[in-house]
């Protein structure tokens, strides 16, 4: 798999424990997203935001890192929104604060698609690219 762009800690900050954790967050997250109705979504997206301090923002870092590699290989569906889920709560347990954004293409000839990313303060840490797409406002 190719590596994707944005942060990349060193071997060393992300060990076996991480990635179980990935894991784990992944699949709570799917088995969550199964059990939300729709306006349930919505209500869990809207959260606020805070200034990072550098330690958290090194967890960022590596929850960033892990959750999509993770995810690409488990082997359950685990799109956007669970990555996004997963990496919420992850970063909730350590007190910080997140915003789950869901948006279509900036393009309107694309066919409708929607895509869910992660924000914590100014960083985005799952959803990868999120340049062509724009936040639908709740």
């Amino acid at each position: 798999m190719a590596d994707e762009p944005g942060p990349r800690p060193g071997r060393r900050t992300v060990g076996p424990t991480d990635l179980i954790r990935a894991g784990v967050e992944l699949g709570i997250a799917r088995l969550r997203l199964g059990k939300f109705r729709s306006r349930d979504v919505f209500d869990e997206v809207a959260r606020g935001q805070h200034w990072l301090n550098s330690t958290k923002l090194m967890l960022v870092d590596r929850v960033a890192y892990l959750i999509p590699r993770v995810a690409a290989r488990l082997p359950w569906r685990a799109d956007c929104l669970v990555q996004a889920l997963a990496a919420q709560r992850w970063l909730a347990s350590h007190n910080i604060a997140t915003s789950i954004q869901i948006g279509v293409p900036r393009d309107p000839r694309v066919q409708f698609e929607a895509h869910a990313w992660l924000i914590a303060g100014d960083r985005v840490v799952t959803g990868g690219d999120i340049d062509r797409y724009i936040p639908f406002r709740i």
